[in-house]
């Protein structure tokens, strides 16, 4: 009985033991676990030559605390920068499963293509026995162009319209930027001009493109009247942009008194034609009835010889 307590105990020590070491184990494999978990641009995009505003999240997954992390932002050829200092932050401690955001002030080299670039987030810290773990995340940042664009040389050949007249305008799209105008659209509408477009396609840096629309005179011009063209286009991720640029165009009333002297000589001609064929129809009746009575002298005297 003796020697079997004696096991009982050996085998409650050996277990309690085992069991100690599997959670001291365990506790030592938990690798805390800091990832960048968002990021967000405060002015919308990243433009070449710009500076910008990058908000990093980062999220402590484990459920310890981690200290003394020290976050380091870098590229694989320089072309972000920071605005001041060297791309770096340090935080004191991140509680376990605990978000925190820290805002970076950088700025896009001038030469960049219009594509994404690699960012690098290194951080480094520290878990509650001192233990050292270095972390890198990569991110993928859009870089755009600048798009600008004017609108000069609005053309319309009259001076002066009338109601209901065909309208021709015309203009130049010039693009001011550095990035390519898609789909680049031109639009006609307002209080004096019925709705018209024109396609004008996509037009490159430093280029313009023509805009031709023929469009109708829908209303008399009166003090307040705004008539507009419209330019729309497409962005590097296809988001339509739109620029409106005002159109003055003055449309009058018809002059009616000329419309009468245009109708005159029509009048007139009608009248000359008539006056013709009712003369025309005179001389054939005449010519009728003479050679009737020429017809009707002839047969008598013959009658008459006889």
């Amino acid at each position: 009985m003796k020697r079997k307590k004696i096991t009982v105990w050996f085998f409650c020590i050996c277990l309690i033991w085992t069991t100690c070491s599997l959670g001291q184990h365990a506790v030592s494999a938990a690798t805390p676990r800091v990832m960048v978990w968002d990021y967000a641009i405060e002015e919308g995009g990243i433009y070449s030559g710009q500076d910008f505003t990058l908000n990093l999240t980062l999220k402590n997954t484990s459920s310890s605390a981690v200290r003394n992390l020290k976050l380091t932002l870098s590229t694989e050829n320089g072309e972000f920068l920071p605005v001041d200092g060297a791309g770096t932050a340090y935080v004191d401690k991140i509680n376990g499963d605990t978000e925190i955001e820290l805002p970076f002030s950088m700025t896009a080299l001038a030469d960049l293509e219009e594509k994404s670039y690699k960012l690098i987030v290194k951080t480094e810290y520290e878990n509650s026995n001192g233990t050292e773990y270095t972390v890198e995340d990569s991110i993928f940042l859009p870089v755009f162009l600048e798009q600008r664009l004017s609108v000069t040389d609005v053309f319309i050949p009259e001076e002066y319209l009338e109601l209901g007249d065909t309208v021709e305008v015309s203009a130049s799209v010039n693009n001011l930027g550095s990035g390519t105008l898609r789909n680049v659209t031109a639009k006609v509408s307002g209080d004096n001009l019925a709705e018209a477009e024109n396609y004008v396609g996509n037009i490159e840096s430093g280029t313009s493109g023509m805009v031709d629309i023929l469009t109708k005179a829908t209303g008399i011009s009166v003090v307040g009247d705004k008539n507009i063209l419209t330019i729309t286009y497409e962005d590097r991720e296809g988001k339509i942009q739109e620029q409106e640029f005002s159109i003055l165009v003055t449309i009058e009333e018809p002059v009616y008194t000329d419309l009468e002297k245009v109708k005159e000589p029509a009048d007139v001609g009608d009248i000359l034609g008539r006056v013709a064929w009712i003369a025309l129809g005179i001389l054939c009746l005449l010519a009728v009835i003479w050679y009737l009575i020429r017809r009707r002298k002839r047969k008598q005297k013959i009658l008459e010889e006889f």
